[in-house]
This record gives C-alpha cells, structure tokens and sequence, in this order.
C-alpha cells in the first residue's frame, strides 16, 4: 500500500508536511482534495466512528455552526464536510503504519524503517 497525504495545496501546513516526509524519504501520493473533493465513500473509510478529530476547528464554518459544542455523528459529519471540505481537518496521512491527523512530524519521524 503506497501512503497517501490528504491535503490542500494552498495550505501552508500541508505543504511543511509534505516537504518533511520527502526529507525523511517517505514516499506519498499526494491527493489535493480541495481540487478533487472526497467522495462519501472514501469519507466514510477515513473517518472514526467518533469524527471529532477529523475536524477542522480553524474552519470560520466549524465557528459558524456551532460544531465545538455538538457531537456529531459520523454521517452528520460526512454531510458536512460534503458541503464543505475545509471541514476535514489537515494534512491527513494514511500510511501503513497507522493515520496521522495534522502536522506531526515527531509521529512522521516513527514511520522511517
């Protein structure tokens, strides 16, 4: 399975953290999901049941809604962030090894053999 980093490229984050993977030689595909909106179904794959920590509280649409004192379900989420993308919280790397949600490069540090 190659590792895949769910990102956006106008995002200053998502861009250190695809440049610290390729200093640490991790090789991604890069899936720019502001160009390309995710699916339901890749949604669905993504997400935890409890998607609190997908989020993306920074979103002024997260703000708006009211999103920090609701529990949503993983489907409201879903429908949510279908409507919205900037409500998936980034970047989002899907390795083998596990997923890491955000900039973490102590965690991306773990994934070199």
């Amino acid at each position: 399975m190659t590792a895949v980093l769910w990102m956006k490229s106008s995002c200053t984050t998502c861009r250190n953290a695809k440049a610290r993977l390729a200093e640490l030689g991790i090789e991604v595909e890069i899936r720019d999901y502001y160009r390309k909106p995710l699916a339901t179904v890749e949604l669905e794959g993504l997400l935890p049941n409890d998607p609190a920590p997908m989020l993306g509280t920074k979103s002024p649409r997260y703000k708006e809604l009211g999103l920090k004192d609701r529990k949503l379900t993983k489907a409201e989420a879903i429908a949510l962030m279908i409507e919205d993308n900037n409500l998936l919280k980034r970047p989002i790397l899907v390795h083998p090894k596990g997923v890491i949600i955000g900039f973490d490069s102590v965690a991306y540090e773990k994934l070199v053999p």
